[in-house]
């Protein structure tokens, strides 16, 4: 029972490490935060819905076309609204992000309404027996796509000429333009990435809580995850997001159900009292 309880968490826990995952690509590469993430993996869901269920294309591909539609949805929020301000205050960013949020949110209401809808799984909803312990193919399918995106996200940063770009404009801006990389360009397709990878997580988690535009609000766990992990630490997120994850499922296992979403939150505040750079993160010293 206990194994299932911690695989069950893992699931969860690669939710809120795509959404951290998404939060920390932007934060590496602009230094600012993106509040908006969870209502970018809301949208994606709406769209991959609308191929779906509204034009009758077979799911799998609604999912192939939702990906690209996402990644194109992040590099016009980029271009519209972060980069006229790309070199304004972070508190400015933030309230554009915020306010970004709360538009998407209602602009989705109006198109979609405020309903919340049936998602189909991308894997089949059947029980997979090994021995005597007994898995579901959602949870499993969604522990193997966290993985899977993870290790294509790490070849195309190492190996491509794209990745390698940007990891130097994440680096320092100023060397990467005298490098001839063009810095608009890698912003652009880190906020095209960090929405694709939104897209990923609400195509998983909307079978799981339903397609509603509340669904957004899973970015509190993602920057839970961040920081537990450590924010700016791109390993550090997903095993903050799969700690998170799987304390929030085996805490109820032991103590009362209320204790669900508190005592993650509690090993969080601990964990900052002790390392206030996260699990993994490590200190960004800047030459003032």
């Amino acid at each position: 029972m206990i194994l299932q309880i911690i695989i069950s968490g893992l699931a969860t826990g690669c939710i809120y490490s795509l959404v951290a995952l998404g939060l920390n690509l932007i934060y590496n590469t602009t230094e600012h935060v993106n509040f908006a993430q969870g209502e970018m993996s809301m949208v994606s869901a709406f769209i991959g819905f609308t191929f779906f269920k509204m034009l009758g294309l077979p799911f799998g591909l609604a999912v192939l076309l939702t990906l690209p539609a996402s990644a194109l949805m992040g590099m016009i929020m980029e271009r519209l609204t972060i980069r006229p301000a790309i070199h304004a205050p972070h508190f400015n960013v933030f309230i554009i992000t915020l306010g970004v949020s709360i538009v998407m949110k209602s602009l989705a209401g109006y198109a979609w309404s405020h309903d919340d809808f049936p998602y189909p799984h991308l894997f089949p909803n059947k029980l997979l027996r090994i021995g005597s312990i007994t898995l579901d193919m959602p949870s499993l399918g969604m522990i193997g796509t966290t993985c899977l995106l993870m290790i294509l996200l790490y070849l195309f940063f190492k190996y491509t000429k794209v990745g390698t770009a940007m990891r130097a404009v994440s680096q320092n801006q100023n060397a990467a333009l005298l490098m001839g990389i063009s810095v608009k360009r890698s912003f652009a397709m880190t906020w095209a990435i960090s929405s694709l990878v939104a897209a990923v997580a609400g195509i998983l988690i909307a079978p799981v809580v339903f397609l509603s535009t509340h669904m957004g609000l899973v970015v509190i766990n993602g920057f839970a995850a961040a920081i537990l992990g450590g924010w700016g630490s791109i390993p550090g997120t997903i095993a903050g997001g799969m700690l998170l994850g799987v304390m929030e499922n085996v805490v109820p296992y032991y103590l009362p159900s209320q204790t669900r979403n508190i005592i993650p939150f509690m090993v969080l505040v601990g964990v900052l009292v002790v390392k206030p750079t996260g699990i993994m993160g490590a200190e960004r010293k800047k030459r003032v």
